[in-house]
């Protein structure tokens, strides 16, 4: 009986017009998505990696210099793009993707694309991840804004009812109906994307991808279901074609657009962020003054030089069997690094609680949750940013502390020792940490999924003449 109803209902579906012009734009906006993913993921893939590559060989071919200068000299570390950007680049326009590595300073990392884009680009990049969680589902509601509600405005109703099917058989086979239409759009899809990344990855690479791809299908799998059982049971309650359009596009509507934007703004103002200027000042003082009973950087620097000339055993600094200069250097790498990753913590804390607050409104809004569920799969999220900032960090550290051993005994150095500075590489966390990350969009999907159950139990309830 239940198949019969979805032939009936996918006949009914396609004899409009609407529907099939629908349909082709969707598939005309997939495949236009796909063929932009794509293209930014090869094209930054491959800047990105030639980027590396050239400004290391520079570095490590400098030639003869004093090391403390030739490590002013520096290079770039490049975050390679995300392995799934070519499905959602979430914020990575926003974030930059360069980190300049070079002594005394902890590095910014630099180069928005956005930044270099045209004013279209507020509207966002169409790709697979801004498809799923704004376009497809408008999709939804409007093809499932009168799967009920045109039996009663038809007056077919008690024909329906009056049939051998029971009324949890009508609600199952309209449900379906409109499931396969867009089921079989993630299917192509899922199809579409996971040949693409294997074209552009070698076999262990694709194989790493696997999970994520998997999860992130499985997610708007179940995002796409619940959306469809949200858009047909609103249909079943009004009664009303007209009335149903205005709520589920108005719940669209809000979810979409006002309500992040509204809960940005709030959280700017629960949660405010230090200003730069704000930041360089507390951060000099903290280098310059020290914290606590540190004291000044020139007390601290006669106490080092005590220490070291009580470690050699000698009276003066012109006895020392090393340079002092690339001691204090390395030891105030140290002191200042603390005072800088303190500073660098309060910020991400404070991002940190502005993206929970935000997070936080998608209680009212699946789409915002499925957004962040998204980018964190796809490892185009803060936390994965963060991660990247962090790590290139360390390699900074780490190569003003090879600089400054070989410098204590030497003063030259040449191109033999500029190679021994090892290349920075990223590669992002695996699946359980994105997954870990996500926690919180998953629980408020399931939230939300739950909700479309018991909407479904309730509307079909009232199905009624």
């Amino acid at each position: 009986m239940i198949r019969l109803l979805i032939e009936k209902e996918l006949k009914e579906l396609f004899r409009t017009s609407k529907v099939i012009w629908m349909l082709g734009a969707i598939l005309s906006l997939m495949f236009l998505a796909l063929y932009n993913g794509y293209a930014y993921y090869v094209s930054h893939s491959s800047l990105l990696r030639e980027s590396q590559e050239v400004t290391y060989k520079q570095f490590i071919s400098q030639g003869d210099k004093n090391p403390h200068l030739g490590a002013h000299f520096g290079f770039y570390a490049y975050k390679p793009t995300a392995d799934m950007a070519m499905v959602d680049n979430g914020i990575e326009d926003y974030t930059g993707n360069s980190f300049y590595l070079e002594p005394h300073k902890r590095g910014v990392v630099k180069f928005k694309e956005i930044s270099d884009a045209t004013g279209l680009r507020s509207f966002g990049f169409l790709n697979i991840g801004y498809l799923a969680q704004f376009i497809l589902p408008l999709f939804i509601f409007l093809i499932t804004h009168n799967i009920f509600s045109k039996e009663w405005e038809n007056g077919t109703i008690k024909l329906l009812l009056s049939s051998k099917a029971t009324t949890h058989q009508i609600f199952a086979g309209k449900l379906f109906a409109c499931l396969l239409l867009v089921l079989s759009m993630i299917v192509v899809i899922a199809l579409a994307f996971m040949v693409l990344l294997w074209k552009e990855n070698d076999q262990g690479s694709f194989a790493r991808l696997l999970p994520a791809c998997g999860f992130y299908i499985l997610g708007l799998t179940l995002f796409s279901i619940m959306i469809t059982a949200i858009g047909t049971s609103v249909s079943l309650l009004t009664k009303s074609s007209t009335l149903s359009l205005i709520l589920l596009s108005g719940f669209w509507l809000v979810g979409v657009f006002l309500l992040p934007r509204l809960a940005g703004e709030v959280s700017k103002n629960v949660y405010p962020s230090i200003t730069s200027l704000e930041f360089e000042n507390k951060t000099f003082d903290e280098k310059q003054y020290g914290v606590g009973n540190e004291g000044h950087k020139d007390i601290r620097r006669e106490k080092l030089l005590k220490e070291t000339m009580a470690k050699y055993n000698v009276k003066k600094i012109e006895d020392l069997p090393v340079y002092f200069i690339p001691i204090t250097i390395e030891f105030f790498e140290e002191s200042d690094g603390v005072v800088m990753d303190r500073a660098y913590q309060a910020v991400d804390e404070n991002e940190s609680l502005q993206d929970h607050f935000v997070l936080a409104s998608a209680w009212l809004s699946p789409f915002l949750a499925f957004r962040d569920f998204s980018m964190r799969i796809t490892a185009t999220d803060m936390s994965t940013h963060n991660d990247f900032t962090r790590k290139a960090e360390n390699h900074r550290r780490k190569i003003g502390e090879i600089v400054d051993d070989f410098y204590q005994k030497n003063t030259v150095a040449g191109n033999d020792f500029w190679k021994t500075v090892p290349q920075f590489s990223y590669q992002a966390p695996g699946i359980g940490w994105r997954l870990g990350n996500a926690t919180h969009s998953i629980l408020i999907l399931t939230g939300w999924m739950l909700f479309s159950i018991g909407l479904m139990v309730f509307s079909s309830r009232k199905m009624t003449v």
